[in-house]
């Protein structure tokens, strides 16, 4: 029993050492387990070992795996009988193709070599019985051809007998050109047979001939005659053999040139008219549709001075050179005379008009002096004028733009910015449509350019686009320019910059100011995303531009730029109402004397004046801004603490009448209180809106008056008026601020800083306080009523 033992325990020893050697990978040779572990891993290998897979699979598996096992593989046989079935199916599908189309060729190909032998039998049957017919009509065509040879010698010994009257009759009619073809084409028989056979034709030919002669040469002779006719005249002459090199100077040559200077002093003289009206040299259309005939001297321009040049060619061959010369000058001509036009801001329809009238004459005079290369003149002198056109039209705009700006500031300086008029709405809505809409038409005008298919415009599209954009970047960045010079006071009355910075003088108006703001902000967010989509829709591409110069225009940029300068206006405009509401406020506090102030009776008029000012300002931001679309800030939505305040703290105590030292112990813990008490938030975010541009100045206003307070001494009345004072303007500045515990807030740091520098701070009596107050507020009902 222990021998049968001992094997076993071996083996499972053994077993187990496999195991663990097979999962931590040791180095030595791999066991039989590892051996085992890998064929299972490799069942579709070829050293696929199925017993020993069996052996390993029943000792290691359950008996539910086993039948899992066996449903699996069974699956996997069947999916694999049916994939060698379809396989076995589309092979067999493809033979039997194959076998058919095999069987089909074989068919075609057994009768098609019957067929060609039929056809070669076939073609050299043709061919022989055409050899036949040529064989059998040779003699009838040599016969033929001899007679057809006959026939035609006798028209030629008919044409010479017949020469004579075919000259009369030419006479009779004028048609020089054709007696001169026929005598010259007649020349060589009476070279050859003029003194014999045709003696009488050739007499009488020349006698013909000789009247030609004499009536050319009073034609060439004639200042009647058309510049085309002498010149044909003469060409005529000489092929007759008839001197003519000593007619030349004296006819053709110096009349041509009379010509050709006349045509120059009429060209300037017609050119202006021509680019008014942007129609043809030969016919205009007047105003009611009508062709119109455009007085040139009763001649078409270019027409006339191309059969000029013509003549003079044919007259003179060798005169290219001095031809050249006119056609550049008179061209010159034209092209300034369309760059230096009067009538202001040239329209695109006017301009694309000019240009096609001189592209057609270009090309009229190019076709017959191709030396002078018009076209490359043309193209130069259509770029100078395209480029000075977008210059124009982009500077027209910036003056309406800047124009509009200087005449708001006279308007405000003479009538006031409370007028009922609105006048700052008015410029506001002027210039908002003068930046969107005139930037429409503008592109618009421009696009008309582009969708031409004039040859200039086309070869000129790419730089085109790159001006158009360019001029777009550089025209908002003037804008941007003259907007901040313009509200330092640094641009003259004409909208343009002084030529020596001076110290300002004037300093422009606060509405102005606000307007150019608010321009700032519509054009970052209206203007120019609707330009941007312009451009990509019509004048994407371009690329003409080097690149060092940049992309000619960048939309971010010009946001970024009149973000900037929106905000750096709006500051401004904040600042300069903040300034004189400051300044009206120090004026109150310097003025009097506050030791010897007496007890109050009223509210000073300095806060009259001072809502007064900031109802004004109110009038001018409602022409401008928007309202908020928030709600303000209630008492009860505030996170400030109105009722912790300096002054409501010692009023709680007022009926005990405390003496100075008391009141000081009271300031003292007011302060300490303080320090735990909700901070509030006093300068916030700027928004362009009504509500927080008011909000802003009044801010700034309240604390130049807690700092100017704190510079004063005061004695118990002085204080007490002080806490008269804004104990009324509380309410009024509630009303025009987004955040009402601001106004508590700021009002209560005033007392506070007045208190702190009275000798005597004793606060009024709250029903002394309250009717004071009452009164003020019946004396101004009285007054806005009576008024």
């Amino acid at each position: 029993m222990g021998e049968d033992l001992s094997p076993s325990l071996d083996e499972k020893a053994k077993r187990t050492r496999d195991l663990l050697t097979s999962f931590y990978g040791g180095d030595s040779a791999p066991s039989h387990a590892t051996a085992r572990i890998d064929t299972f891993h490799s069942i579709d290998t070829p050293d696929f070992d199925p017993q020993r897979y069996m052996n390993a699979l029943i000792g290691r598996t359950s008996v539910e795996g086993l039948l899992q096992r066996h449903v699996e593989m069974a699956a996997e046989i069947k999916n694999l009988d049916s994939d060698l079935q379809m396989l076995v199916y589309e092979n067999y599908n493809k033979f039997i193709s194959a076998t058919d189309t095999i069987r089909r060729m074989k068919i075609n190909v057994v009768g098609m070599e019957t067929n060609m032998e039929q056809l070669l039998e076939k073609i050299t049957s043709v061919q022989s019985k055409s050899d036949g017919v040529n064989a059998s009509l040779f003699e009838r065509r040599e016969c033929i051809e001899k007679l057809n040879r006959t026939r035609s010698l006798l028209h030629k010994v008919q044409f010479i007998y017949d020469l004579p009257a075919r000259l009369t009759k030419c006479i009779k009619s004028e048609a020089y050109a054709d007696a001169v073809k026929y005598y010259v084409g007649a020349l060589p028989v009476f070279k050859a047979y003029g003194q014999s056979s045709f003696e009488a034709c050739r007499k009488e030919s020349e006698e013909a001939i000789g009247t030609v002669i004499r009536h050319l040469q009073a034609r060439l002779l004639s200042d009647s005659e058309p510049v085309e006719a002498r010149a044909e005249a003469v060409v005529l002459l000489k092929q007759l053999g008839f001197p003519v090199d000593n007619l030349k100077t004296k006819v053709l040559e110096a009349k041509l040139e009379h010509f050709l200077s006349e045509l120059q002093a009429e060209a300037r003289q017609q050119t202006p008219a021509l680019l008014e009206t942007g129609k043809s040299s030969e016919n205009m259309l007047d105003s009611t549709g009508s062709k119109q005939s455009m007085d040139f001297s009763k001649k078409d321009s270019i027409g006339e001075f191309a059969k000029t040049v013509t003549a003079y060619r044919i007259i003179f061959p060798n005169s290219e050179k001095r031809l050249t010369e006119v056609a550049i000058d008179l061209f010159n001509k034209l092209f300034a005379s369309l760059q230096n036009h009067e009538e202001g801001v040239l329209s695109a329809t006017k301009l694309i008009s000019s240009l096609r009238v001189i592209s057609s004459d270009v090309r009229r005079m190019d076709e017959v002096l191709p030396e002078a290369c018009l076209p490359d003149y043309a193209i130069k002198a259509a770029e100078t004028s395209i480029k000075q056109h977008v210059s124009d039209m982009f500077g027209h705009l910036y003056s309406q733009l800047t124009g509009d700006m200087v005449a708001l500031q006279s308007q405000q300086k003479e009538r006031g910015s409370s007028d009922e008029m609105k006048p700052l709405q008015m410029a506001l809505d002027s210039g908002k449509d003068v930046l969107f809409q005139g930037s429409m038409d503008v592109l618009w005008d421009f696009r008309q350019l582009l969708d031409d298919n004039l040859d200039i415009l086309v070869k000129l599209r790419d730089a085109y686009i790159d001006w158009v954009q360019g001029g777009l970047q550089d025209f908002f960045r003037s804008l941007k320019k003259f907007f901040l010079s313009f509200s330092k006071g640094t641009v003259s009355s004409d909208g343009k910059p002084p030529l020596v910075e001076k110290p300002q003088a004037d300093k422009v108006s606060t509405g102005v100011v606000l307007v150019m703001a608010q321009l700032s902000v519509f054009i970052e967010q209206t203007v120019v995303p609707k330009i941007t989509e312009e451009i990509a829709a019509s004048f994407s591409g371009g690329g003409a531009r080097s690149y060092e110069e940049g992309p000619p225009f960048v939309p971010a940029e010009i946001c970024r730029m009149f973000r900037s300068t929106g905000g750096s206006l709006m500051h401004l405009y904040i600042n300069m109402q903040a300034r004189k509401l400051s300044l009206l406020v120090k004026k109150s506090i310097a003025t009097p004397n506050w030791l010897k102030y007496k007890e109050p009776r009223d509210v000073r008029m300095f806060v009259d004046l001072l809502l007064e000012e900031l109802k004004t300002m109110e009038v001018e931001v409602q022409q401008v801004l928007v309202r908020g679309s928030t709600q303000k800030h209630r008492r009860s939505d505030s996170t400030g603490s109105t009722n912790s305040s300096r002054s409501n703290r010692i009023r709680d105590d007022r009926s005990s009448r405390l003496s100075t030292q008391r009141a000081r112990n009271r300031l003292l813990e007011s302060h300490v209180a303080k320090l735990f008490k909700q901070k509030v938030e006093i300068f916030t975010k700027l928004e362009y809106t009504q509500e927080s541009v008011i909000s802003t100045i009044v801010k700034m206003c309240l604390k130049s008056f807690q700092e100017y307070v704190r510079l004063e001494t005061f004695s118990r009345s002085g204080f007490q008026q002080i806490q008269l004072d804004t104990q009324f303007l509380r309410d009024p500045l509630k009303e025009v601020v987004e955040d009402e515990a601001i106004i508590d807030f700021l009002l209560d740091e005033v007392c506070a800083a007045a208190a702190e520098r009275c000798l005597d701070p004793i606060l009024l009596e709250p029903a002394i306080l309250d009717k004071l107050i009452y009164a003020k507020n019946t004396k101004n009902s009285e007054q806005s009523a009576s008024s």
